[in-house]
């Protein structure tokens, strides 16, 4: 009867430090507090509908703070190493926009100046890079496979991340035709700093690395949807039809397997109090 009264106690012990032992190692690897971040917006969706692997409305990413421009691999760096995240090329990184809010977009590529000429890291002359003074284009981009124009002609001088939500460009309306190659290819605009704009009626400048709060290195899938039905019951967030088809579904499903788990731990302890009795 002691042993099952002892291995009860245990059972609860590891149930309540456990979480408490992944938070604060999750915070310990980030570097900054809090490590989480609820999606609020579908700019990065690839779909309407719940897609795993993909940061959606209602995802809960865990942040990590950056040690500097180097530490964020852009979206023409990973295309070139292969890395990915998220279901495309580069980081994703959450940077502070000049309202004060945070945005979670893709790092498209790391812009520099040598007076009036441009630079972009990891540029070595690839065939799907057209580098110009006035805009840069990248050919089969995303999920859609369209090509991407930056036109930067605005922000002649002005350093720092060229960021796009990833359904921003799948959506995008904003086309013009050019010649690529020898071809007469559609292109598209979709980055924050074409489509974006401030209080004063232009357009965002490119993302300085003191306004990125964070790097997203995790997902936690649904989640978030808790604190976003909870912020509406506040009045605080209206954008119902930003959650993805499915999402309500899959969420209840984990909602009751973890309704389960106390309740197990419950029928399990009566079993072996009725069998030790």
């Amino acid at each position: 009867m002691k042993k099952n009264k002892l291995a009860g106690n245990l059972s609860r012990l590891v149930l309540y430090i456990f979480p408490v032992i992944l938070i604060v190692s999750i915070t310990l690897y980030a570097g900054m507090w809090p490590p989480f971040s609820v999606v609020e917006s579908n700019s990065m969706e690839h779909s309407g509908t719940f897609q795993f692997g993909t940061i959606e409305t209602g995802s809960t990413v865990i942040v990590k703070h950056p040690s500097g421009i180097s530490s964020i691999t852009t979206y023409v760096q990973g295309r070139e190493t292969g890395f990915m995240n998220y279901g495309d090329y580069g980081n994703v990184i959450l940077y502070v926009n000049y309202a004060g809010t945070l945005v979670i977009h893709r790092a498209m590529f790391y812009l520099q100046w040598n007076s009036d000429k441009p630079s972009i890291l990891g540029y070595t002359n690839q065939s799907w890079i057209t580098l110009t003074p006035y805009y840069v284009v990248i050919q089969n981009v995303g999920p859609s496979h369209r090509n991407l124009c930056v036109n930067i002609s605005s922000f002649r001088g002005v350093s720092g991340f060229i960021t796009m939500g990833d359904h921003n460009l799948i959506n995008s309306t904003l086309q013009r035709h050019m010649i690529l190659g020898n071809n007469n290819s559609l292109v598209y605009l979709a980055a924050d700093q074409n489509v974006l704009y401030m209080s004063n009626g232009t357009n965002y400048r490119p993302v300085n690395i003191s306004q990125v709060y964070g790097i997203a290195v995790g997902n936690l899938p649904l989640i978030g949807i808790y604190k976003l039905y909870i912020l509406g019951a506040e009045g605080q967030w209206h954008d119902y039809n930003l959650i993805p088809t499915n999402s309500n579904y899959y969420l209840a499903a984990f909602t009751i397997f973890l309704l389960g788990i106390p309740a197990s731990i419950w029928i399990i302890g009566k079993k072996r109090k009725k069998s030790g009795s």
